[in-house]
């Protein structure tokens, strides 16, 4: 088997065991599903669990760690005179994507996040690497560290923000125009 073909294996597995827990999480709840019900409603052993996810927690955020990756790749494909806010705010449409093509699962995750102390930590956790994936992606653009942390951690709180008044709307709000609204709604206010 080739690496690319057992990568691709790899990442079937990953989300079909994370969206079973996803499943298992809404119908029972987050705390109440044990790492033994998911490995035995995904066909695996407790052991062979932990070989894709190293917690349960992780088959929550493990494939939206990608995503942090996606972004700073966007950033990082965006031309080279483009300023950077301009940059990161183009590049953020790729945070949409779930939004947009999976509403309704969506929607349940971040209620799942919200409603899960353990969770919103971990989330956090998730934040803090996809900001320094960007800072990283910035910095590569010649802008300064000082800079590309704030303009990194702006960017990430005004997806935040989308994400909290979406959820708060409902499916009827539009990701993409609140994004552009915040975006819209710091950079007149700077």
């Amino acid at each position: 088997m080739t690496e690319g073909l057992r990568a691709r294996a790899r990442l079937a597995m990953r989300t079909e065991i994370a969206e079973t827990a996803f499943a298992l999480f809404c119908q029972r709840g987050f705390e109440q599903t044990t790492v033994d019900e998911i490995a035995e409603a995904a066909g695996l052993s407790r052991r062979s669990f932990f070989r894709y996810f190293p917690s349960k927690e992780d088959t929550v955020f493990g494939l939206l760690y990608d995503l942090g990756e996606e972004l700073a790749a966007a950033v990082s494909a965006r031309p080279a005179s483009e300023p950077p806010w301009t940059a990161l705010r183009a590049a953020c449409s790729v945070l949409l994507t779930p939004m947009l093509h999976r509403t309704d699962d969506a929607m349940a995750l971040m209620r799942l996040i919200n409603d899960t102390p353990s969770l919103r930590a971990r989330h956090q956790d998730k934040q803090d690497r996809w900001r320094g994936l960007l800072i990283h992606a910035l910095t590569a653009r010649s802008v300064p560290p000082l800079q590309a942390d704030v303009l990194a951690s702006s960017a990430l709180a005004i997806f935040d923000v989308v994400c909290r008044q979406w959820l708060a709307v409902g499916p009827t709000a539009e990701p993409a125009k609140l994004m552009d609204e915040v975006f819209d709604l710091l950079t007149t206010t700077t």
